[in-house]
């Protein structure tokens, strides 16, 4: 809107001081002639004209008419057909008229006009200055008042889906601590298929949880400040392999870290980062083929701390990182590719929020590598 509004301030003046050039040329002409009509003598020229006479008893001039004038080739010797001359200060409009056995010579003094033009030229960029910021005044506050209704709504809907979560949060914990209670006291001998029912339902009422948890987090991310402490990348994922070796186990997949010798540290909430860690183990595992292998690596490059996961299950191409860190997205729409549900775009809340990145590249030989890349501790 400013670089819009100063073209066109620019246009105006441009176009402002071409009309005025052409009404001053016209005018200019016919002061210029009328002055060398009326002439009977140099003595009482009009303001802004010089008067030359030649005649019998020589040459006679306006006092103050410029030497350059006076000595120009034009008039030496001027003819009626003579309208202007040209000096190293500019050219200067003049109009000739034989009378009274004299030749009268006006000349117009160009320094009026241009003091004029200057004076136009400042005017109009003092009202295009003033229009500018008028505008952008007027439009800034017009903007925020359209804004701040959607402002208002996506707080409210923030504030929604945080207390709704936190709500749910303990009748999920109450159905599924009910849930597994009855999975414990099931007796040996009691109907598979009723087996298979209430550990699908714990199941089911861990996941529950896992996503009540991810909106709740998710919510808190998007405004919260962060609370941040030193975080240990190298402890932190020894911990987290420790924990879901058993889930991987179930899973028939190997779970493997990489660790470095030495503390990899960075400033967080370690959290927000564990969650991150697991949702993307988690999605590694959820991906891998049977006897599949899943790798855990943290490094410290040049660039900064890297915390890699690295399986060989479905790969995922570059061009659908973006697709498949939105909510409940899949990487391939209709071919079966990976589907993430909340977690991923969670794991891209996190990593933004600590002013890190979340990249995604082909593992040789197939599958997937997701690696968070966040700033090195201060």
């Amino acid at each position: 809107m400013g670089a819009a509004s100063l073209v066109l301030v620019v246009l105006v003046t441009v176009g402002a001081i071409l009309l005025f050039d052409r009404e001053q040329s016209a005018e200019t002409r016919a002061r210029v002639q009328a002055s060398a009509l009326a002439a009977d003598d140099t003595a009482d020229a009009p303001p802004g004209i010089w008067l030359i006479e030649i005649g019998t008893k020589g040459r006679a001039a306006t006092p103050g008419t410029p030497d350059f004038i006076l000595d120009a080739p034009e008039l030496v010797t001027p003819r009626s057909t003579t309208t202007r001359v040209k000096t190293s200060s500019g050219a200067y409009p003049v109009a000739v008229s034989e009378h009274s056995g004299s030749t009268f010579v006006a000349v117009y003094d160009i320094a009026l006009h241009r003091e004029e033009e200057s004076r136009l030229i400042r005017s109009a960029l003092l009202a295009g200055g003033f229009g500018i910021l008028l505008a952008g005044g007027v439009g800034l506050i017009a903007g925020r008042r359209a804004v701040r209704p959607l402002a208002t709504a996506l707080e409210l809907q923030r504030q929604f889906v945080a207390d709704a979560s936190h709500e749910l949060r303990t009748p999920l914990a109450v159905v599924s601590t009910r849930a597994q209670m009855v999975q414990r006291h099931l007796s040996a001998e009691a109907n598979p298929a009723h087996r298979r029912e209430v550990d699908q339902l714990v199941d089911d009422t861990r996941a529950m949880g896992e996503v009540v948890s991810d909106l709740l987090l998710s919510a808190q991310l998007e405004h919260a400040p962060i609370a941040a402490e030193s975080v240990d990348l190298t402890a932190l994922a020894a911990e987290v392999v420790q924990s879901l070796e058993a889930y991987a186990v179930s899973q028939s997949v190997t779970l493997s870290s990489q660790l470095p010798g030495d503390a990899v540290r960075v400033l967080g909430v370690r959290t927000s980062l564990r969650r991150a860690l697991v949702a993307l183990i988690d999605n590694a595992i959820a991906h891998s083929p049977q006897l599949g292998e899943v790798l855990v690596r943290v490094e410290n490059s040049v660039d900064g701390p890297r915390l890699a996961i690295i399986d060989h299950g479905q790969g995922v191409g570059a061009e659908d990182l973006t697709r498949i860190t939105q909510r409940f997205a899949r990487s391939r729409p209709g071919e079966g590719g990976r589907r993430v549900g909340l977690g991923l775009a969670l794991v891209t809340q996190i990593v933004r929020s600590h002013g890190g990145r979340l990249l995604v590249d082909e593992t040789p030989g197939g599958g997937a590598t997701f690696i968070i890349a966040l700033p090195a501790e201060a």
